[in-house]
């Protein structure tokens, strides 16, 4: 059988000039009926059309009957009706895909095209889908960053030293936007700030007491850093791991660690020390102050007590001073000679002063009482008893003495 009969391509010409499609014939090798071409949506979409239209038609007319297929006023009203459906479920469809919800911890940057319009924060957005944009960021999630290398101290010596750092998005604008890549501006941010204050610390520092002064000063410049570059990032923390010395010096760095940390825990035990004997001591010098103000305040209480009489004889001195001498000087004789035994007799013209040993006789007398007590017996034995006899003395001073009539 051949291919195309006689007469078949002029007629398949007559027939798309007729604007009319045309079966195809059986395959000649297979014998079997030919498919059609893909199915045409356009047709089946008019169908599908017609076919809801007819319904909607019938309800409204209340006729079963189909319509006329040759009104085709009726058929232009279909297929208006049908695609305000399509545009009115397009319409709203693209209304609810522009629906979106930001999280808690989020913020949302829209662009409108392509220019920044704003930022949202936490809860329902709604945005006109394919005319503007949301770009989401989480800024309460923390992230963490480490860097280490070897570098040189203000002494000129290597040291190797780590850090951690912890940073989080703090403006979504300019996280997203700035800069093109953040962490990688961050690593180079942490190593310039790194570097830079480790070369103006000496190496006992960045090993031993300095180590927390170090990491406020790197966090101080890192957050100025990210700051100017304006990368969207925030630091939240920078830990600074031990520093190491370098492998070949190593021994001699741990002795000298071990050194300072012998230092400082005797410079521990001295202040200790200190704080027992201290606070003793300002104890010990309180008290004494107030003993000496105490007696200070004693002896100007007590030098005023004995200038009081004389203070009081004052007006009475002015008013009469002979009369005031004299009482006073008599007062003052009474007063010692009332605490001796001794007794002056001075009789008057006469340059001559007896002088009466009281406390001899006194003492004589006592010792006799205290004999007879001891000894009754005595009483009857015969004593000698030596007569005292009273002493008179020039008042020239010329020492001659004489017995008086006294026994």
């Amino acid at each position: 059988m051949a291919w195309n009969e006689p007469g078949s391509s002029s007629d398949n010409n007559q027939d798309s000039n007729k604007g009319t499609h045309k079966k195809e014939g059986p395959d000649p090798w297979t014998g079997r009926q030919k498919s059609p071409g893909p199915p045409d949506l356009e047709a089946a979409l008019r169908k599908l059309q017609q076919k809801f239209l007819q319904k909607f038609a019938k309800k409204k007319r209340g006729i079963n009957t189909p319509p006329d297929p040759d009104n085709n006023s009726g058929s232009l009203k279909i297929t208006g009706i049908g695609t305000g459906i399509i545009l009115l479920v397009l319409i709203l469809l693209w209304a609810l895909s522009g629906i979106f919800i930001v999280g808690p911890a989020e913020q949302s940057v829209i662009l409108c095209f392509g220019k920044y319009a704003g930022t949202v924060g936490p809860g329902p957005h709604w945005l006109p889908r394919f005319i503007e944009t949301a770009y989401t960021v989480d800024e309460q999630k923390i992230s963490t960053y480490s860097y280490d290398a070897e570098m040189l101290t203000k002494d000129e010596n290597i040291v190797s030293v780590a850090v951690a750092v912890q940073y989080r998005i703090g403006d979504a604008r300019n996280y997203l936007f700035s800069v093109v890549n953040p962490e990688e501006s961050l690593q180079q941010a942490t190593a310039s700030a790194l570097r830079q204050v480790i070369g103006h610390t000496n190496l006992t520092e960045v090993l031993t007491s300095g180590r927390e002064q170090i990491r406020q000063e790197i966090l101080v410049q890192l957050t100025k850093i990210l700051a100017r570059y304006n990368t969207g990032l925030l630091i939240t923390d920078v830990a600074m791991q031990p520093a190491k010395a370098p492998e070949e010096v190593k021994e001699a760095f741990d002795d000298a660690i071990k050194a300072q940390e012998d230092e400082q825990r005797y410079e521990n035990q001295a202040q200790s020390y200190a704080m027992q004997v201290e606070p003793i001591a300002k104890g010990q010098a309180q008290r004494l102050l107030a003993d000496a103000k105490g007696y200070q305040r004693q002896v100007v209480l007590h030098a005023q007590a004995d200038i009081a009489p004389f203070l009081a004889l004052l007006p009475q001195y002015q008013k009469a001073p002979a009369v005031t001498r004299e009482r006073m000087y008599l007062e003052t004789i009474e007063e010692v000679l009332a605490n001796t035994p001794k007794v002056l007799v001075d009789t008057p013209g006469n340059n001559n002063m007896f002088y009466l040993p009281l406390d001899k006789l006194m003492q004589s007398v006592v010792s006799q009482a205290q004999n007879k007590q001891t000894s009754p017996s005595s009483s009857s034995l015969s004593t000698t008893e030596t007569p005292v006899t009273p002493r008179m003395s020039n008042n020239n001073g010329g020492g001659n003495e004489r017995p008086g009539g006294y026994s």
